[in-house]
This record gives structure tokens, sequence and C-alpha cells, in this order.
């Protein structure tokens, strides 16, 4: 169903309510199959997206300030050139290039094409700008700018702010629709290395996170978690934690990520519980 069908759909049930207030109204489990899902379901992708690119930041960058190379090499997917750019009269970085390339550059789990320039806003390598050149995920062609700040030790815990970012996606006719989101809020906290091992790849993460944005049919939605989602560099994915959907006027839904078990919630998938019906999704 594209956002053409949804508007009509949606116009449909709020007219049947209308003309049936005294009868029991639209069947919540349409309104869940043909106005909630779709706009669930991209927020959840714009979610996890951006999830991907700031953990690929941090794997990529975070976890190389310290390095002396000009290309960081070091335990990264054979698809990304990450490239330190220095000041020549004191070496200090300026900026670092994660290209991508042109064709699906599979990175950390998060599926990406183009470049991301990361660029330290101060001299203390504590705050940061990722500014997006031609980039590509999941479908969406995505325009903004990231900024990242650590907290203490590179790596471990950081902040994300991403502002007034736009995600345009392609309909099977070849339309474009922009879902606009004004604000991507989310805060990292390092938990543990699995089994006490030093590589990141193995490092859990907890974070809360808040999501605004407006769908390509101008209805509002959002998607926060105020009580810690699990993020787990072994699965790639959330793999646990609660969030609430919601989309303004028309209802919301209770989101869960899973139990935060790095084995059997180590599947991508989301469930969703909204007007006593189940939705279900694989991100």
């Amino acid at each position: 169903m594209n956002f053409k069908q949804i508007k009509n759909s949606l116009l449909l049930l709020i007219c049947l309510s209308l003309c049936n207030s005294c009868s029991t109204g639209a069947d919540p489990e349409d309104f869940i199959d043909d106005i909630f899902s779709v706009p669930l379901e991209y927020c959840l992708q714009i979610q996890n997206i951006s999830n991907d690119m700031v953990m690929d930041v941090n794997a990529i960058v975070f976890n190389n300030l310290d390095t002396k190379k000009d290309t960081i090499d070091d335990e990264i997917a054979s698809c990304v050139t990450p490239v330190i750019h220095r000041n020549i009269a004191t070496s200090e970085i300026d900026s670092i290039v994660i290209d991508y390339g042109t064709s699906s550059c599979t990175s950390n789990g998060g599926s990406f094409k183009g470049k991301m320039t990361v660029e330290p806003t101060d001299t203390s390598l504590k705050n940061f700008e990722v500014r997006l050149s031609d980039f590509y995920s999941q479908g969406f062609d995505i325009r903004g700018v990231m900024n990242l700040q650590i907290a203490d030790e590179a790596g471990e815990d950081f902040t994300l702010v991403f502002s007034d970012v736009e995600f345009d996606v392609s309909d099977s006719d070849d339309v474009v629709y922009t879902f606009s989101v004004p604000e991507i809020n989310s805060n990292y906290t390092f938990v543990k290395s699995e089994e006490l091992d030093m590589d990141y790849v193995d490092d859990i993460f907890l974070f809360t996170t808040t999501l605004s944005g407006i769908d390509p049919n101008g209805a509002q939605f959002s998607l926060e978690s105020t009580s810690g989602l699990t993020y787990a560099y072994s699965c790639n994915n959330i793999i646990g934690g609660d969030a609430t959907f919601v989309l303004t006027d028309f209802g919301e839904g209770e989101v869960n990520f899973g139990g935060g078990d790095t084995d059997s919630d180590c599947d991508a998938d989301v469930s969703v519980q909204s007007q006593g019906s189940t939705i279900n999704f694989t991100l």
C-alpha cells in the first residue's frame, strides 16, 4: 500500500466513524492494517537506520581516534574506506571521511552507500559533526547533519542529536515520498564487553531515544523509550527494551524489541501491541 492509498483509507475510516457515530465504528484490525502499521514500520526503520549510522561511526571513528594511520583498516568491512585528513602543521584530525562506495555496503549490520564526513568541532575530540553526501541506507535517501558527543572514553558513552533530517523513499511506481524528522535524540551508555573481550564488536549498550517525525501524508508520529533499549554489536541490532509509538490523533502502540539476550533475542524481531492487536516486524 502506498501513501496515496493510505490517505484515501484514512479519509474513508474518518467518514465511516462520523457517519456511524452510534455504531461500533471502523474495525480496529482494519485501522491497524491500513493506517497504523505503515507509518509505524517506517518509523522503526528510521530509528534502526539512525542507530546503525551512529554505531558505525562509533566503531570506525571513535575506536580509532588515537591511530597514527591515514586510513583506518582495523576490523572494518572491506567495502568501507575511512580516510583521515589531518592538519599539516599540527597532525591533528581535521576530518574522517567514511566512504561506503556506490553499491550496497554492509558495515556493522547497517547497509550504506555514499559518504559520511565526521568532523571534530573542538580540539578535545569529544564533539563531532557528521555530514552526509549522496547517502543511502535501506532504501532511503537521507539528508541531514548528525551531532555526536563523547561523554568520557571514546567508544563508550556518547550522545546523538540528529536534527531536521529528511528520509526519502520511492514506491513501486518510483514516486518519491519524504519523511521529515525534526529530531532524533539518543543517549548511549556502555554496559559491558561480552566475555570480557576488549574488542568493540562484543560491546553492549543501553540507550534511550526520542524520535519525532511527519509522514508523507502530514501525519505526526513519535517513538520514545525512556527506560532504555539494549544494543549488541554481536547482533548488530537492538535486542531488548520497550518504546512507545504514537501516531498523533489516531493511536499508539507499545513496541517490544526483545528481552536483551544476545542468544535468544539476536533476531531483529519487533512486536507491537496496539488496540488489542499484535503487529510483528523484522528490521
